[in-house]
Formats: C-alpha cells, sequence, structure tokens
C-alpha cells in the first residue's frame, strides 16, 4: 500500500517540478507543461498503479487546463477512425468466440501438424499466431491456454518421468505466437492502429491494409518460424519412445464436442471472407471506384451485418451478434488508444516536437540503419516494462522528431517502432499473453528471459531486415532515405 501510495503521487509530482521549473531554458513553458504530463502519463502506465484507462483519460483534463490544446481538439483524438476499425476488429472477435469458431480452426490446425511433441509446438504456434492475427492476443491467449495446457498435463499422466522440455515449449510457443500474430494485421494489436492514425494525421499518408499485410504477414510467418526453431532448440521437447495418444485422443474428443460446422458459423465465415478481401483488395480495386471508401468503411459495415445476419433457420431471430454479447468487449483498450493519440497530439500542438528536434541535431552524422537499430532495440526493450500502446503512442513523436532532426525520412522509424512495441518477449509482465502463459504454473521468470532475450534480438534484427528490403517494394521508400 504504501508503495503504490508512492508511486501514485510521483506522477503528479515529476509533472509539478518539470512544469514549474526551467530545466531547459530554450524550452518553452507549454513543450515543459507536456513533457511532464508525458512522464507522469509514463510513471502511472509503466507501474499500473491504476487501471491503464484512467491514466489514457488524462490528457482530457490536463491539456485544456494547462492550455496546451483544447477540450475540443483533445476530445476529438478520441473518436479517430482508426479507433472504429479496431473497434470493428474487437466486434468480430466477439462473433467468432461466441460461436466457437476459433476453437474449431484452432483445434484443425493443431490436428493437422502430427503427434512428434516438436510438430505439436508448432501447430499451437500456428493456430495461435493466425487467430491472434484477427482476435486480441489477450482473448486468443485466454482461449488457447487450457488447451495448452491439457495437452502439456496429458504428456505428464502417460509417462512416469516428465518432459518439462515440452512443457516449456508449448507454453512459451504459445505466448509468443500470440505476439507475433498480433504483428500481422493492422486490427492484430492497437500498436498498428496507433502508427497507421500518426502517420495519417501528421504525415498526410494513408497506410491501408494491403500495404501493412504485404509487410507485415511475410515478416510475422518468419518470425513464427524462427521463434519455433530457437524454441526446440533450447528446450528440446522430443522424448524416444514418447506416447502422443492420449494427445490425439484429447483433441478428437474436443473436435466431437463442438458438433458439426453450424449455420452461424458458416455464414459468419462469409461475412468474415468478404471483409478480409475487400481490405486486401479494396486499395487495388474498388476504393478507387467508390468515393469516400477505405478499410474503416468495409469494417464498419461488416461489424454492422453481424447484428442483422441471423444465426441460423431455427433461431432467425437472433443474430450472429447481440448487444449483450458485444457489450463484453474490452471498451478501455479503446479509451486507451485515444489517449496515445492525444498525446502524441500535445507533443505537436505544444512545440515539445520541435523541441526535441533541435536537441537531436547532433545524431545527424549517423548512418541511418545504425539509427534504426538502435530505435528498434530500444523500443523493444522498453515493451519489455511499459504497456505496447503506451511504447508506441509516447515513441511515435519522438521519432517523428528525430527524423525531422537528423533529415532523415520518418516513416520507417515510426513503422518499426510500431512492430517493436509488440515484441516484450523476455518478461512475465510485459504482455498479457507471457502473464497468462506464465500463470498456467509450468514455466518461471529465467526460462522466459532464456528465450525472451534471444527472440528479442533475432526479432529486432529481422525487423532491420525487412524495413531496409521490402519497405521500397511495398511504400517505394527507402529506411531513412
Amino acid at each position: 500500500m504504501r508503495r503504490s501510495a508512492l508511486i501514485l503521487i510521483a506522477g503528479p509530482l515529476a509533472f509539478a517540478f518539470i512544469g514549474a521549473i526551467p530545466l531547459f531554458p530554450d524550452m518553452t513553458p507549454m513543450a515543459r507543461l507536456t513533457l511532464g504530463i508525458t512522464v507522469w502519463m509514463a510513471i502511472w502506465w509503466i507501474s499500473e498503479v491504476v487501471h491503464v484507462t484512467v491514466t489514457a483519460l488524462l490528457p482530457l483534463v490536463l491539456f485544456p487546463l494547462c492550455g496546451i490544446m483544447p477540450i475540443k481538439k483533445v476530445s476529438a483524438e478520441f473518436g479517430n477512425e482508426i479507433i472504429f476499425l479496431f473497434l470493428s476488429g474487437l466486434l468480430f472477435g466477439q462473433a467468432i468466440e461466441r460461436w466457437n469458431l476459433h476453437t474449431r480452426i484452432a483445434l484443425h490446425l493443431i490436428w493437422k501438424m502430427g503427434n512428434r511433441p516438436a510438430r505439436i509446438v508448432l501447430g499451437f504456434m500456428i493456430a495461435t499466431g493466425f487467430l491472434s492475427m484477427w482476435i486480441s492476443n489477450t482473448a486468443t491467449a485466454v482461449m488457447m491456454t487450457p488447451v495448452a495446457m491439457a495437452v502439456a498435463g496429458s504428456q505428464v499422466e502417460e509417462r512416469p518421468t516428465s518432459n518439462p522440455n515440452f512443457q516449456k515449449a508449448l507454453m512459451l510457443g504459445l505466448a509468443y505466437a500470440c505476439s507475433i500474430g498480433g504483428v500481422a494485421t493492422l486490427i492484430g494489436t492497437p500498436t498498428n492502429a496507433v502508427f497507421l492514425s500518426y502517420v495519417k494525421r501528421e504525415m498526410d499518408v494513408e497506410v491501408n491494409f494491403w500495404q501493412w499485410f504485404a509487410f507485415a504477414f511475410p515478416f510475422a510467418v518468419l518470425l513464427l518460424v524462427l521463434c519455433w526453431l530457437l524454441l526446440i532448440r533450447i528446450y528440446p521437447p522430443e522424448q524416444p519412445n514418447q506416447d502422443t495418444l492420449a494427445y490425439r485422443s484429447m483433441l478428437k474428443e474436443h473436435l466431437d464436442r463442438l458438433g458439426p460446422f453450424s449455420l452461424a458459423e458458416r455464414r459468419l465465415s462469409l461475412i468474415f471472407g468478404f471483409v478480409v478481401l475487400c481490405w486486401l483488395s479494396g486499395s487495388l480495386l474498388w476504393y478507387r471506384w467508390v468515393p469516400n471508401s477505405n478499410d474503416v468503411t468495409v469494417a464498419i459495415f461488416g461489424a454492422l451485418l453481424l447484428f442483422i445476419v441471423p444465426a441460423g433457420k431455427a433461431n432467425f431471430h437472433e443474430a450472429l451478434l447481440d448487444w449483450t454479447t458485444a457489450s463484453r468487449i474490452p471498451w478501455g483498450v479503446l479509451f486507451f488508444f485515444g489517449g496515445g493519440l492525444a498525446l502524441a497530439r500535445g507533443f505537436e500542438s505544444s512545440g515539445l516536437a520541435g523541441w526535441l528536434s533541435s536537441r537531436m541535431q547532433g545524431l545527424e552524422g549517423c548512418h541511418p540503419l545504425l539509427i534504426a537499430l538502435i530505435v528498434f532495440t530500444v523500443v523493444a526493450l522498453v515493451s519489455e516494462i511499459a504497456s505496447n500502446v503506451a511504447t508506441a503512442s509516447i515513441m511515435m513523436p519522438v521519432l517523428a522528431a528525430l527524423s525531422h532532426a537528423i533529415g532523415l525520412d520518418p516513416f520507417g522509424l515510426l513503422l518499426g517502432a510500431a512492430v517493436a512495441a509488440s515484441f516484450g518477449f523476455a518478461l512475465p509482465v510485459a504482455t498479457a499473453p507471457n502473464t497468462i502463459v506464465f500463470s498456467s504454473g509450468y514455466l518461471n521468470t529465467r526460462d522466459m528471459v532464456r528465450a525472451g532475450l534471444w527472440l528479442d534480438f533475432i526479432a529486432v534484427l529481422l525487423l532491420l531486415a525487412f524495413a531496409y528490403f521490402l519497405l521500397p517494394m511495398v511504400w517505394g521508400l527507402k529506411l531513412g532515405y
């Protein structure tokens, strides 16, 4: 209680100290106040002394009171159109969970991977990564962890000596696949949407679903494979003559329990498939012919269909999604997202971004690849102790200022930072999937650190390579130029 109270007051005290004392003579009062608010929010976000959503609401109060931005401009960021794109993803995720479509997809993918322990781990990672592309990382981890625990437990019961390496590789693979899969699509994790909204507002660059998918999906697939190879290297799951009959029987039991493919699942699959097809092809085809349409328009249209299309003939009056079910989505994430956007806008309005730009001109002589490597590494390490959305929200205006100061194009750095903010593989507190999997009891902190630090290192180098080689192919831009 004493520690929580100290952290609780540390945020306002830091704000008051930075705002009142001119530590930097060339910084304007508005920029000082914005820096103080940023430090306040960072302290509360990292410590989570109050819920992260509560911290995200601070700009609605502090920015108008300090004269940084009027309330209308601050509140407008909480209604940003990108928030509605993410909202539609949450609604689709809720509908998929309601009809157990995610469970059917996951079990079928795992079933097809075979019986060997290493292939079981890969099957869980592929299923988890695929679901995390469309459903929130946390929901995917909550759904997949009990199944993974049942599989890990069946391995122990069938042998007099357990196979702890299999259990560790399985649980770590599940947690890491949640974060990796979320990178692959714009709706996979909020950090992607933070980047999307920032570059659209500050740089007038619109990133559509297809462009992001063309860059991030191959990256996620390759990182998932490298993650699997790393895990079976560090924790070799194979054992001679291992009996996997119980594992196959358990999967068969789960599949039988689901029953045949229902009409509701078929209709939901058709609607969601139609939306994804429009996302992938719209920017190349019909967005050009239909005025004022984009990914958000398609997403909301698809979400509306969920409330209209009946679930089946027997229950014609029951739609695929009702508001009672829809109200269970994590609404706090949307406010959290809006707070991050408001904070980024405050950097620009107060002049803090310009001040940071002037202070970073000393890096002008460094090679862009070296700068990108440092940026991606720092963001990945910060995401180990701070929320990925908070990390991305704070880093976007800072990196934009850095890029302008040293004469680089900021797009590549911002894109890489958004992806790197989703890493956080080394600590249980880094991401919600890490925490959920850690609570299974099959892991300790040392197990996660041992594999996670290596995966952070691999992910940063792979991201650097993709940003250097693939950025020109997708957006026609070179990293740093």
